[in-house]
Order: C-alpha cells, then sequence, then structure tokens
C-alpha cells in the first residue's frame, strides 16, 4: 500500500504539470523572467519524491522515465502554443535529480515514522547494531578458519608431526619441579655449638 500510494501520487502530480505545462497562456497574464523555471523545478521535484521515498529501488527506471517525461513535455509545448526551451529543461532535470537525492536521505527516516510503531530507545538500538555487530564478526572468523584451514592444508610437513602437548617446561612446573618451580628444599636448622653453656 505504502508503494502503490507514491506511484498514484506522482502520477496524479505527473498529470497536473503536463496540464499545466501544456495550457497556453493568455496574452494578458504577467510574467516574472525567471519565475517558470521555479516552477518547472519545483514540479518534476513534486513527480519524483513520492516514487523514490516510498522505494528507494525505483531510482534506476524512476528518474530517466521522469527525465524523458519532461523532455516530451517541452517538444509538445510549440503544438498549444508555448515555446520549448533548454533551461526549461534543465530546470526540470535538475528538479528530479533534487528531488530523487532528497527522497533518497529522506526514505529510511520517513519509513521508519510511517511503519515503527513504537520506535526503539538509544539502548535497544545500541544493543541490535552490538548483536548485529557481532554476528558479523562471528561470521568472519568462520570464514576465516575456512580459508586457513584450505591455506594449511597445502603447505608440505618438512618432518614426522611433532605431537600437540605441552612443553618441557610446561611439563616440570606442573610437575613442581624445574629450573625456576623445583621442589623447597628442607633445612634443618641447627643450633649453635653445643660446647657453649647457656
Amino acid at each position: 500500500m505504502w508503494r502503490k500510494s507514491g506511484l498514484v501520487l506522482s502520477f496524479m502530480i505527473a498529470l497536473a504539470t503536463a496540464v499545466l505545462s501544456l495550457t497556453a497562456i493568455p496574452p494578458e497574464a504577467i510574467s516574472i523572467e525567471g519565475l517558470d523555471k521555479a516552477y518547472h523545478f519545483a514540479g518534476f521535484l513534486l513527480i519524483i519524491f513520492p516514487l523514490i521515498v516510498t522505494d528507494s529501488r525505483r531510482w534506476y527506471w524512476a528518474v530517466p522515465l521522469v527525465i524523458l517525461y519532461g523532455g516530451a513535455i517541452e517538444l509538445i509545448q510549440p503544438t498549444v502554443g508555448r515555446s520549448a526551451e533548454w533551461l526549461d529543461f534543465g530546470a526540470n532535470v535538475t528538479g528530479v535529480l533534487a528531488g530523487a537525492a532528497l527522497a533518497e536521505i529522506l526514505h529510511d527516516r520517513i519509513h521508519r515514522s510511517v511503519f515503527d510503531e513504537s520506535p526503539l530507545s538509544a539502548q535497544e538500538q545500541a544493543a541490535r547494531e552490538a548483536e548485529q555487530m557481532e554476528a558479523v564478526r562471528r561470521e568472519l572468523m568462520d570464514e576465516l578458519r575456512v580459508v586457513l584451514r584450505e591455506e594449511l592444508g597445502g603447505v608440505p610437513h618438512a618432518g614426522p608431526e611433532r605431537p600437540v602437548g605441552p612443553s618441557p617446561a610446561e611439563d616440570a612446573a606442573a610437575q613442581g619441579a624445574g629450573p625456576e618451580g623445583q621442589a623447597p628444599v628442607r633445612l634443618s636448622v641447627v643450633g649453635k655449638s653445643s660446647g657453649r653453656s647457656g
């Protein structure tokens, strides 16, 4: 429904733009120099904006289509008593690009405000991002392990495989003996010479 509403709204604005652009201007109408370029810019911005803001994947076909639509209007205008101008077409193209860029920037924010009934708090958002980052990290580590196994599997071994286990120093330390961890030596204290009398 959200995506269809964008299509319907853009179609209605496009029809209104065509009617206004292809209607002959009365000779007594007062025109301000350059104001029609602002109308062209605003009209084509409004045509493209609902298309992209409701579905940002429409970029690849909507932008060229609306630009072609603006060009077609300019080509038809001389047949209804209006003049076709390159500056008008430039204003059309500028409005399309500006509207599409603005819609792309606002797409996620507007989509969340329309569909997210209970927006996440800052802590929930941080926790969700942390979970996503952890999932990415785990996936990368799994891929790295697979690559390392493949790489190390092709490395030839120079000699017989050495058993994996604690080193001799670790064995000695575990048994309570070794250069630093030798068993304590018990010294017996012998009294002073018994020749002395107390």
